[in-house]
């Protein structure tokens, strides 16, 4: 039937992008320096962490070498999820995905989700939140 969608060459070009993506994803870094650069973290695309530098000296940093460790891995979280949702474009901007999600989030009530991105504001109190509530954590922990 010549007016009936070829599904079959559909999901074909979706697993060929998806492929795609999945391979960017792959290549994914994340980095971020705190400490004026002192310290280096570098994550994957899912924010585990791959490699951390430290100075030769960093005992020296006492009781803020913690922190700086954390600020420098929540530096390459946002960079990685930045590198992330660019290599994730050709399915998050192909229309076929977007129809598709569209119609799975209304089969389900589900909400569209957010429009746009978090601004940098809203991630750093997120983050800030975050880190309150590990350190909060912690401090209970060593009682």
């Amino acid at each position: 039937m010549s007016g009936d969608p070829d599904y079959d060459a559909a999901i074909d070009e979706i697993r060929a992008k998806a492929n795609k993506v999945q391979a960017a994803m792959a290549r994914v870094r994340g980095t971020g320096t705190a400490g004026n650069g002192a310290i280096s973290a570098t994550v994957d695309a899912a924010g585990h962490l791959r490699d951390l530098k430290l100075p030769r000296d960093a005992h020296r940093l006492g009781d803020r070498l913690a922190s700086l460790i954390l600020e420098a891995a929540a530096n390459a979280e946002r960079d990685a999820a930045t590198k992330s949702a660019a290599a994730m474009l050709p399915l998050t901007e192909y229309s076929r995905v977007v129809e598709g999600l569209k119609s799975v989030r209304e089969t389900f009530g589900q909400p569209a989700g957010p429009t746009t991105p978090l601004t940098d504001a809203e991630i750093e109190a997120a983050d800030d939140a975050y880190f309150a509530r590990l350190n909060g954590a912690a401090v209970y922990d060593q009682n």
